[in-house]
């Protein structure tokens, strides 16, 4: 599985892309009644394009309290592969929105695994070697381009990377921001470095931090 993640706009989609386009256009009127309306119309879109109009969506939405976080849970959770590498809903998830509360995502991947050790030094590989170079569109930049690739480019990237042996989990100062496509590649990347590394079967989850963002 490649994590040389295309910008949104170039990701085949397929049938889904009618419903995609219309459920995009249909939020940018406005209102509750819009809301579900292109709520619909993105089921409808995900139906006929499966994995990869979820994470589109998931980009759609990352301003809206009701839909932010369902979009992208069920995104990670299309990452998850029965009998190997399976990803929680939680993981990355988009926290808040209720009460006045902004919406943040949680930028933290935990593996729980039997393979502790490994699985420490996997994470512990990504956060030095890859996790840095992605950007919010979700390219992964090579390690040899990414200082010219810095110097022309407006695009976030994560301002720090860090590793909790304690908890085997890696965390990414992202700011709080929603990023989907950053999510997916930095969750591709990990689940590629697990398996370099030998880890095979693994469960990756975000822990709730105790303050949102």
């Amino acid at each position: 599985m490649t994590t040389d993640q295309q910008p949104p706009d170039q990701i085949p989609t397929g049938a889904g892309e009618t419903y995609f386009e219309r459920g995009r256009s249909t939020l940018r009127t406005g209102g509750i009644d819009a809301q579900e309306t292109a709520r619909s119309l993105f089921h409808e879109a995900v139906r006929a394009a499966g994995s990869p109009m979820l994470w589109r969506v998931a980009e759609a939405t990352v301003d809206i309290p009701d839909q932010a976080a369902y979009w992208m849970s069920r995104a990670v959770l299309s990452e998850s592969e029965p009998g190997g590498i399976t990803v929680d809903p939680n993981c990355l998830g988009v926290l808040g929105g209720t009460d006045g509360d902004p919406l943040v995502q949680n930028w933290s991947i935990a593996v729980r695994s039997e393979d502790r050790e490994r699985a420490l030094a996997a994470l512990t590989t990504a956060a030095e070697t890859r996790l840095w170079a992605v950007f919010e569109d979700g390219r992964e930049v090579p390690a040899d381009e990414a200082e010219d690739f810095f110097c022309d480019t407006d695009l976030y990237n994560p301002n720090h990377i860090g590793i909790d042996g304690t908890t085997t989990s890696v965390w990414m100062d992202c700011k709080g921001g929603i990023m989907p496509l950053m999510a997916r590649t930095m969750l591709r990347i990990v689940q590629d470095e697990l398996r370099k590394a030998g880890v095979r079967t693994a469960h990756l989850h975000s822990p709730v931090p105790a303050t949102p963002g």
